[in-house]
């Protein structure tokens, strides 16, 4: 019997990660609710239908207090802010579907967090430890939820772990655990940059010293959060001397970020026995993932890129560096996440030639880009429209870059289908 079986198990969140965990703990034996804000009409039948047969009971529209009753514990999507009434109220534990996967797995995990360059890190990881020979599953926040993945006849497990699957951990212990980066991010859920910093800490909070933790010595805010880790510190960085680095030159997909995401990639993968030529050949090689400043297509010498996965300023930051140089037209906007937009309105009247605005975040930043004395600025109404501003003010040789530095919630359900209607527009101009 097993620690789940027979336990009245509440579920909020209809989602990817939530729909996954339902499915998982029926199969263990438990009684399982799932609950969602999202009426009937918004939801998908289909899933509905799915969930019912498998014995999950649904409750739609909201989260009526009734259902705290008899629950045994409760398992909370990422997207879910945990101070809503219901869970002020829980008298049961709450954690998240990675803590859930974790009491399940049983083989090594690694965990890669930090606020940019978490899927692309974690996708090259998977690369080099294929390459390597090692079996190998690549889930979490990256697409597959980490709680479907069967482990018996896997080598490692590689997941990338945002700060909200990180809020309601419990045990949550990967064998080798990295470190990107911490920017301002995700303000709008955690309030305060401690609080952030404190739910990015817990990746490592559980490691011993049989673990690694695998960290971005240049950057200050990581190099002062790892004093307090008990896990044998494996630091990169791009300059530092005495410290393992990689020639930029090397590495196929551009900008100084894809170099720090090289590095940590690589520390990875030798820690796990894979051998140094074989990690050369695959970085050489690896093309990065979609939506990560994605070259799209070249239109009448204009060329497109997609990084709609540029969710907060310092992303758009990285991005516009990759083509100083050039003439950028800039895409922005979104839904706003709180954050500072003064250094990237610094960066804009810098480097950018023209801005187009869209989006819920339109009027802010206009204003910090008009502050900075930036007057370049163009209104779109969505992302067709973006496409057909953008050719008429652009000429051979110039980057028409997406960037939005926001979310995408204002517009669209996710970052993925932010830039795939973005591609389609572009390949339809």
């Amino acid at each position: 019997m097993n620690k789940f079986q027979d336990k009245n198990v509440l579920i909020f969140g209809l989602a990817r990660s939530g729909i996954a965990a339902a499915k998982r703990l029926i199969l263990l034996g438990a009684r399982v609710t799932i609950t969602d804000i999202n009426k009937e009409n918004g939801v998908d039948p289909e899933i509905i239908r799915h969930l019912k047969e498998l014995g999950v009971s649904c409750v739609l529209g909201g989260h009526p207090e009734s259902l705290l009753e008899t629950k045994d514990l409760f398992v909370v999507s990422p997207g879910i802010h945990l101070d809503i009434p219901i869970l002020q109220k829980a008298k049961a534990p709450i954690i998240s579907e990675i803590e859930l996967a974790f009491q399940l797995l049983k083989k090594p995990i690694i965990a890669v967090t930090g606020t940019n360059g978490k899927t692309t890190t974690t996708t090259l990881i998977g690369e080099l430890l294929r390459a390597g020979g090692k079996k190998v599953a690549v889930a979490g926040n990256i697409g597959t939820p980490l709680v479907d993945v069967e482990d018996a006849k896997l080598d490692y497990i590689v997941a990338e772990i945002s700060s909200y699957q990180l809020e309601t951990t419990k045990e949550f212990k990967p064998f080798i655990s990295i470190l990107l980066n911490i920017q301002p991010d995700h303000l709008e859920r955690h309030k305060t940059m401690a609080e952030y910093i404190k739910q990015k800490a817990k990746i490592f909070q559980n490691q011993t010293g049989d673990d690694y933790l695998v960290y971005n010595i240049d950057d200050p805010q990581v190099a002062k959060m790892v004093k307090t880790a008990k896990a044998k510190l494996v630091p990169f960085s791009k300059s530092k001397k005495g410290i393992v680095t990689l020639d930029p030159s090397g590495i196929k997909i551009p900008g100084r970020h894809n170099l720090e995401n090289a590095l940590a990639a690589a520390m990875a993968a030798k820690l796990c026995g894979v051998d140094d030529h074989v990690i050369l050949q695959v970085i050489k090689t690896f093309p990065g993932v979609e939506h990560r400043i994605e070259f799209v297509r070249r239109v009448n010498g204009v060329e497109f890129y997609n990084d709609s996965k540029a969710t907060n300023p310092d992303s758009t930051l990285v991005a516009i560096e990759t083509f100083v140089g050039r003439r950028i037209i800039l895409i922005l906007g979104g839904k706003d996440k709180g954050v500072s937009l003064d250094q990237l309105a610094q960066s804009v009247k810098k480097n950018v030639a023209e801005v187009i605005l869209i989006g819920q975040a339109t009027e802010r930043f206009k204003q910090a880009l008009s502050e900075k004395g930036f007057a370049n600025i163009h209104l779109a109404k969505d992302l067709a429209d973006v496409v057909v501003t953008a050719l008429k003010m652009a000429k051979a040789g110039d980057v028409v870059l997406l960037s939005p530095a926001c979310a995408s919630f204002d517009m669209f359900n996710n970052f993925e289908e932010r830039g795939k209607v973005f591609k389609e527009c572009v390949n339809q101009s």
